[in-house]
């Protein structure tokens, strides 16, 4: 872990909470920020409320009192046979998970219940807490991977494992009869290859694929730029072009999301679109 990262640890009165995605739900989140450090990550909303200065992927608090606060919260019957997201605004698998162990606490609580459980994440870390997961009824992970291309991963998901561990920990768990799911987003312009992508998550088995557009608002937008201007100028221009003309995304976006509906068709993975078209679509 990066000598640079600020660890604390600190208590948590409440260790679940309403998910914002569009099925809604309930979101556990064992640490607050993430070391990662991914220039796209829309979970930097959250220094509004932490009181954070730092840089986002600078900071990670520990929840270290989160079983204990979960196991009686989920006593209550309004948490009963909902779905829970693992990792919403964090990755619960980032390296600090190996001392802290949080998620894997929390796991063995939902596991005195029959929540389904989905975990998200970009790390094959998750696969030290395998002896858990085999246990559960109900229980997805949802991998990040939006391209192929570790040097782009490298530049936008500066900390994070590279894309040949998370396909190596899908493979592993499929074959474990874990239930794998793919998030193909943000889905780039120039560096996403869908085609390329589908073939891997067929091979490692994938069961479904989720697929977001690019969101520029709030710092999105500032550590991508950042990251072209520096190492690929030739495509700033056209990303730009791509992201913030509105007739050009639109143009760009649905045609994406033909191309992935033939994929879809194509090696069989069912697909979830969210691309900012108006809709949220799904395909079998």
């Amino acid at each position: 872990m990066s000598q640079n990262i600020k660890i604390q640890e600190i208590q948590c009165k409440s260790a679940i909470g309403k998910c914002g995605f569009p099925g809604g739900g309930w979101a556990i989140n064992p640490y607050v920020g993430c070391s990662h450090g991914c220039v796209y990550c829309y979970a930097r909303f959250i220094k509004r409320f932490t009181g954070h200065t730092e840089e986002w992927g600078a900071f990670v608090d520990a929840r270290v009192n989160i079983a204990e606060v979960l196991e009686k919260q989920m006593s209550s019957s309004k948490y009963k046979g909902e779905q829970i997201y693992i990792g919403t605004v964090t990755d619960p698998y980032q390296p600090i998970e190996r001392k802290y162990k949080l998620t894997r606490s929390v796991l063995k609580i939902l596991l005195n219940y029959k929540n389904p459980v989905s975990i998200l994440t970009k790390s094959d870390m998750v696969l030290n807490d395998l002896d858990l997961l085999k246990q559960f009824k109900e229980i997805d992970i949802n991998f990040t991977i939006t391209t192929l291309d570790e040097k782009w991963k490298k530049f936008v998901e500066p900390n994070s494992p590279t894309i040949k561990q998370r396909l190596r920990a899908m493979e592993k768990l499929t074959n474990e009869g874990i239930t794998v799911f793919a998030m193909m987003g943000p889905y780039w312009p120039i560096f996403t290859d869908s085609e390329a992508l589908f073939r891997e998550f067929k091979r490692v088995g994938v069961s479904r694929v989720f697929t977001e557009s690019f969101n520029t608002i709030g710092g999105n937008w500032t550590g991508v730029e950042k990251a072209l201007k520096k190492h690929y100028p030739r495509f700033l221009s056209e990303m730009r072009e791509i992201l913030f003309d509105e007739d050009k995304f639109y143009e760009f976006y649905n045609d994406a999301e033909n191309k992935i509906k033939l994929l879809s068709k194509k090696y069989n993975i069912p697909v979830t679109i969210y691309f900012g078209l108006g809709h949220a679509a799904k395909f079998k």
